[in-house]
């Protein structure tokens, strides 16, 4: 009986010995701690960004590359300014200057064409109208060309009261009002168009030409959309003005279609 309770105790001791051995391996095992410090890694990388690197940008963050697209018709300087305008994340501004013909009250080629300005590129532009019944003279007088100005516009387009001017302002007058608010406007990109044609007008071409020419020689985009009109001169063009009392007062729905269509696929290239 001694003995066998001897041989019972050895193996006891010995068992607790090789379970002691067993459990300080499992315990001292540099292994046993890989697992949790990879998952941790792993979730870290997840959580923070690379040190010294960019966050990748999610799409929703950064305006389509269609946006510069849109501009492959504007001078080089306002599609440069509308491209760093982009990387500031600012709005760029746009100003639609001229008589009333642009029919910013109504649903004239202005506001459709401002719409359509923000459909196209949203947040990324500022459109601001500027429309008045008044002569160049009295843009200039009245000092108009000032509220444009505090718009600080990037870019302008400018009908410069031509039609108006018609029979009331000399075309060398005209031409000094554009000056002056050119100067003004000095910082902006200046395009300038003539308003609406007439039907069989008789100096009114001759001026709109001379217009286009002191545009091309002081280095402004003229945007011709006369080319969207039928021949002034043929019967087809009637129905692109309005007629009262037998005077053209403003252009027709179908010429403001032609006028609007003209300036939309200039500002938004397809």
């Amino acid at each position: 009986m001694k003995i066998f309770t001897a041989i019972l105790s050895a193996v006891v001791v010995i068992a607790v010995l090789v379970v002691g051995h067993l459990y300080w391996g499992y315990k001292t095992d540099p292994s046993r701690f890989k697992p949790d410090s990879v998952a941790v890694k792993a979730e870290k990388a997840k959580a923070e960004p690379a040190t010294g690197k960019k966050r990748s940008v999610n799409k929703a963050d950064q305006p389509e590359t269609s946006l510069v697209a849109y501009t492959k018709n504007w001078p080089k300087k306002a599609r440069a300014d509308f491209e760093n305008a982009l990387s500031k994340e600012r709005a760029y501004k746009i100003a639609i200057v001229g008589s009333d013909a642009m029919g910013a009250n109504t649903h004239g080629w202005g506001p459709q064409l401002k719409q359509a300005l923000q459909d196209a590129y949203g947040s990324y532009v500022s459109v601001s109208l500027f429309a008045y019944h008044l002569n160049s003279d009295e843009f200039i007088r009245e000092g108009k060309y000032k509220d444009v100005a505090h718009f600080k516009p990037d870019l302008i387009l400018f009908e410069p009261f031509i039609l108006i001017n018609n029979g009331a302002v000399a075309m060398d007058n005209q031409l000094d009002d554009i000056k002056t608010a050119a100067a003004a406007w000095d910082d902006a990109v200046l395009m300038i168009q003539p308003s609406y044609p007439l039907y069989k007008a008789a100096n009114y071409p001759a001026q709109v030409k001379e217009l286009a020419s002191y545009a091309k020689k002081e280095g402004y985009t003229y945007l011709d959309h006369w080319k969207n009109w039928p021949d002034p001169d043929s019967d087809a063009f009637k129905s692109y003005v309005t007629f009262q009392n037998g005077e053209q007062t403003a252009p027709s729905n179908k010429g403001t279609k032609a006028w609007y269509d003209y300036l939309r696929k200039f500002f938004i290239a397809e």
